[in-house]
């Protein structure tokens, strides 16, 4: 778990790095773009995949590298807005804006999931519980019966 939450962490360093680079020297957009792409995605994957277990730690770095994103989503339009780009980065943002909800969609199912996982566990656990304690009941029932 914790390696996953680095290599978020690392992913916004590469995009932090990226952005340093183009702002200096006017590099090319598109590899910021791509870092970019790949950081959000790590962040939504170890979202779905650990969505109600990480520990405090983990919890609070994942919220920074949201803010990070964030941070980036802006510099990016800045970088495109003096480019002269703006159209490519309105693109990416609808381009984003459907994976973010599809992201949406599959965090709410894996949530559902887990519950009713949880729910069926409890629900034979407790018909074990109650056969066993009948099973119990009826040979203690039979034991009495047949000694006198």
């Amino acid at each position: 778990m914790i390696g996953e939450v680095a290599m978020v962490l690392s992913a916004l360093k590469a995009l932090n790095e990226g952005i340093s680079t183009v702002k200096e020297s006017g590099g090319n957009l598109s590899s910021i773009v791509g870092k970019w792409a790949e950081a959000d995605e790590k962040v939504r994957d170890v979202e779905v995949k650990k969505t109600g277990k990480m520990s405090y730690k983990e919890a609070l770095d994942m919220e920074s590298a949201k803010r990070q994103l964030a941070n980036f989503d802006q510099q990016l339009k800045d970088i495109c807005m003096m480019q002269g780009q703006f159209d490519l980065y309105k693109s990416i943002k609808a381009r984003m804006e459907e994976s973010r909800l599809q992201h949406v969609k599959d965090v709410a199912i894996m949530r559902k999931k887990r519950k009713e996982l949880r729910e069926l566990i409890n629900f034979l656990g407790v018909i074990t519980l109650s056969v066993v304690f009948l099973w119990v009941v009826a040979y203690a029932g039979f034991a009495l019966w047949t000694r006198t």
